[in-house]
């Protein structure tokens, strides 16, 4: 009948089979960690991306509204009474207007300010949004652009911007900023959602794969390591703790061989030596 591996064997198998899993699973670990920190740079990368795009949008079109205020042409198209009264009473209404209207009606933009001696002279939006014009931004930024989380009562991903607006053409020597506001949620959350799901997608892959894997590990690291331990460790110590016991009973047959190419030929050669002896104290004994 074969014996229970003994608590050494059993502690054997046990640590290489906790050494084994925490490796796996540092693995799993490594690559998930990976794949979130990727990603999330994927998403800050495009994010920036998203927001150049913009600036680059809103510093256009706010150079299309310079060259057309600052155009001859532009102006004769008004009535002149109205630029007369402008350039003689500095009524800024009629430029305020033209501005928004430039702006809000040629241009994807979601808001307006004009901003003159650093205070907001005139705003306009886009259809459907309100906005406090108490709280809107004032003050150029020191950077080319600022972001927004909300634009009057709605919550998003906004783009602001300040430009400067030339008035010389209208004899004007004053420095005026448009403020301009761009709203870029949909963009953003696009790029959100393309790369959240790439990475929902892969951390379910790996979660499978690392089931798997860890599934895989309990089995080898047990039933493998098991059947290889006791074949190649218990069942020749075994062998030999029962050919010591028959040669100690002295019903051990034939001589005990000893294998040089293996681990326990030391421990095999004992026991020959050992049977040797006994051999001959047999023999001076029946002599």
């Amino acid at each position: 009948m074969r014996k229970k591996s003994g608590k050494e064997m059993r502690g054997l198998i046990v640590a290489v089979s906790v050494t084994t899993l925490l490796l796996v699973l540092a693995v799993i670990a490594y690559f998930l960690i990976d794949v979130t920190v990727t990603t999330n740079s994927n998403i800050e990368k495009n994010k920036e991306l998203v927001i150049e795009q913009t600036a680059m949008n809103l510093t256009e079109i706010s150079e299309n509204i310079n060259s057309l205020l600052s155009s001859p042409a532009t102006v004769e198209i008004f009535n002149q009474d109205f630029v007369n009264a402008f350039l003689k009473e500095k009524d800024y209404d009629l430029f305020n207007e033209l501005a928004g209207k430039i702006a809000l009606g040629f241009y994807p933009i979601d808001y307006i300010g004009l901003i003159r001696d650093g205070k907001l002279v005139y705003y306009n939006t886009r259809a459907g949004l309100d906005v406090d014009p108490s709280g809107m931004p004032v003050d150029p930024y020191e950077g080319e652009y600022e972001i927004l989380d909300s634009l009057g009562d709605e919550g998003g991903f906004y783009v602001s911007a300040f430009f400067l607006v030339d008035l010389s053409i209208l004899g004007v020597d004053e420095t005026v900023y448009i403020n301009m506001i761009m709203d870029r949620t949909e963009e953003y959350n696009a790029v959100n959602e393309y790369f959240m799901d790439q990475r929902n997608d892969l951390i379910l892959r790996l979660s499978i794969v690392s089931v798997i894997a860890v599934i895989l590990t309990l089995l080898l690291t047990t039933i493998g390591l098991r059947y290889f331990t006791r074949k190649y460790v218990v069942d020749p110590i075994e062998e030999l703790n029962r050919t010591a016991e028959e040669i100690a009973d002295g019903t051990y047959a034939g001589e005990v061989q000893v294998d040089e190419d293996s681990a326990y030929s030391a421990l095999q050669g004992l026991l020959r030596s050992g049977q040797k002896v006994l051999s001959r104290m047999d023999e001076e004994i029946r002599e």
